[in-house]
This record gives structure tokens, C-alpha cells and sequence, in this order.
């Protein structure tokens, strides 16, 4: 892939690793420099391209490599140039590789979940003129020299087909561990992290058989219970007393008793504030009635001692006294 500005000028070394902040790695000594800005726009330029041109050759809708996306993340780009003399004279770039460490939730053999941070493959390319030449291999190798890991250690990002069988031809890497994640790790990916080894089904049946035949612990003797005989929360004289209805006082208990609302309720106050409707009177007793009741009832013992000590003399003659006719005098 051939640019119009100077590539062999740009990256003096054949494989260039751009961190986040797209700087020019150090030029050799006696070569013209040119200005900084205009460096820096030249390796945007190129790390443009080689993402395009990665998306395109992953039939991919956009590219997941940009100056824009590295400088957002902290992600590692390895870059080859080609060194071989090209006619321009402005050398020309071949692939390159983007890696970075990313917080994973990966199953293991077991189908459990772990909570890992890999180094993670996230993009690979080399162009299609110069595949099958051992460019991916010399590039590959040289990443995981500088990253200190191991193939299988690695998680790769949505591989294509044609990384799958590159890993499997050089790495030896083809059993997958299943994952629920656009993530493919490989067997031998937990090799470095250690874990109890898995215990076999004898070893599982052995130990339930122990469990079953250890005996069981003595139940715990509970206080009995109590009869509902003893519990009391009130006497029965109290219960009694509350099955009978109260008799109002005398002289209402000798009232009749409305069983059935009347025809016609009193009449609502349509003013505003008034408090809720009252219940219907008790009824008027007639006068009647009343003094009929009064004589009817045994005059009280205080009563009694007054009138034997009145000198007016008995009852029965006061009496007979005011049935007679009284003149017109008297009156006055």
C-alpha cells in the first residue's frame, strides 16, 4: 500500500509500534525533519487507510481501525513496511496488527464465568498482494515478543476464517473454548491461572455416599404446647356479657323500637361545612305515658321519711284537703 509522502522516511525501522498518541518514533541522525504537525497528519493518514483497507477485505460495514479510535483508547498498532526498493522510492506499507488489553467475561471448560483482562487481538491485516509470503507470520511473532504472551493466551476479536486457519498452521491453535461473546479463546487459555482440578464423577459419587451414610444429628426436643383450653384472653363471664345486648335506661326502654328505616329521611343541610349526617331521634315519649309511669313507681325511702315528718299531717289527708273546691279568694 503506497502513500504519496515518504513513508522510509517516516518509519526508519521495518516494524513501527503507535501508541494512542500517533507520535513519529525518532528519526536517524542526519536526516532532514520536517515539521511535527505534519508527521502526525501523515501517520492519521496512514492508519486510515489500513483500517479501510482491513473492512474491506473483512466485508465489514465499517472500519474498526482509526487515528480517531487510537487516540481514544489505549490500544497498541504494530505497523511493517515494505523495504524493498520501489520504483517512486517512497517505500510502501504492508499490514499491520492492533492489540490491547480489555476487561472480559469469559467461560471456562467448566461453563463457569471469569473475570479476566487478556490481551486481545482487534485487528490483523496484511495486504492481499503480498499474502502467503511470511509477512503475517514475521509480524505476528514480533508482537507477541514485544507483549511477552503467549498464543494461547491471547483473545482474539471476531476472527475471520482466514485467521483461524493462520493461528491453527503456525500456532497449532484449533479447539475453541465456547463463549456467549464475539470473543474466541483457546484451549489452554486458563492453563496459567491456577485452579483446583475438577473432581471426577467417582470422586463425586463417593463423597455423596459418605454423606448419606454418616448419621443424622439428634432432633431437638421442642417445649410442648400449650392447650387452647389455657389460653384465656378474657373470662367467660366477660364473653357473656358481651353476647347480650345492653337494655337502655328507663323510661327509653319502653319505647317501641323502629326496626325499619323511615319512608322519608330528615332533610340534608345543602350548606357547605356542616357536619355529616346524624342518626334518626329516639322517639318522643307521650306525657301521658310518662305521669301514668311515675305513679306506677314506689316512691324513694328519702321520699317516704319526708312525709312522715311533715306537720302538714298524712298524705291521705292532704289529699282529701286539695280535692276540695277552693274559693275565688284563695286565688290571690
Amino acid at each position: 500500500m503506497e502513500f504519496p509522502f515518504d513513508v522510509d522516511a517516516l518509519f526508519p525501522e521495518r516494524i513501527t509500534v503507535l501508541d494512542q498518541h500517533l507520535r513519529p518514533p525518532a528519526r536517524r541522525p542526519g536526516t532532514t525533519t520536517p515539521a511535527r504537525i505534519d508527521l502526525q497528519q501523515q501517520i492519521m493518514t496512514i492508519v486510515d487507510e489500513l483500517g479501510k483497507a482491513s473492512a474491506k477485505a473483512q466485508h465489514l460495514p465499517a472500519p474498526i481501525t482509526s487515528a480517531s479510535r487510537m487516540q481514544s483508547n489505549r490500544h497498541v498498532i504494530y505497523v511493517l513496511k515494505d523495504t524493498a526498493a520501489r520504483p517512486a522510492g517512497k517505500g510502501a506499507i504492508i499490514g499491520f496488527i492492533k492489540v490491547g488489553y480489555k476487561k472480559l467475561f469469559v467461560l471456562d471448560d467448566r461453563e463457569a464465568h471469569n473475570e479476566v483482562e487478556p490481551l486481545c487481538i482487534l485487528d490483523f491485516y496484511i495486504h492481499e498482494s503480498v499474502q502467503r509470503h511470511g509477512h503475517g507470520r514475521e509480524l505476528f511473532q514480533y508482537m507477541l515478543q514485544k507483549e511477552r504472551v503467549e498464543p494461547h493466551q491471547l483473545a482474539i476479536d471476531r476472527p475471520s476464517p482466514k485467521l483461524l486457519k493462520f493461528l491453527n498452521k503456525h500456532y497449532n491453535l484449533e479447539t475453541t473454548v465456547p463463549q456467549v461473546n464475539n470473543f474466541v479463546i483457546f484451549e489452554g487459555f486458563f492453563a496459567h491461572q491456577h485452579r483446583p482440578p475438577a473432581p471426577s464423577l467417582r470422586a463425586m459419587r463417593q463423597a455423596r455416599a459418605a454423606v448419606d451414610a454418616t448419621p443424622a444429628a439428634p432432633a431437638r426436643k421442642l417445649p410442648p404446647k400449650r392447650a387452647e383450653g389455657d389460653i384465656k384472653p378474657y373470662s367467660s363471664s366477660d364473653r357473656e356479657f358481651l353476647k347480650v345486648a345492653v337494655e337502655p335506661p328507663w323510661p327509653l326502654n319502653r319505647a317501641p323500637r323502629r326496626t325499619t328505616p323511615p319512608a322519608h329521611p330528615p332533610p340534608r343541610s345543602s350548606s357547605l361545612g356542616n357536619s355529616p349526617d346524624r342518626g334518626p331521634l329516639r322517639p318522643f315519649v307521650p306525657e301521658q305515658e310518662l305521669l301514668r309511669s311515675l305513679r306506677l313507681c314506689p316512691p324513694h325511702p328519702t321520699a317516704r321519711l319526708l312525709l312522715a315528718t311533715d306537720p302538714g299531717g298524712s298524705p291521705a289527708q292532704r289529699r282529701r284537703t286539695s280535692s276540695l273546691p277552693r274559693s275565688d279568694d284563695s286565688r290571690y
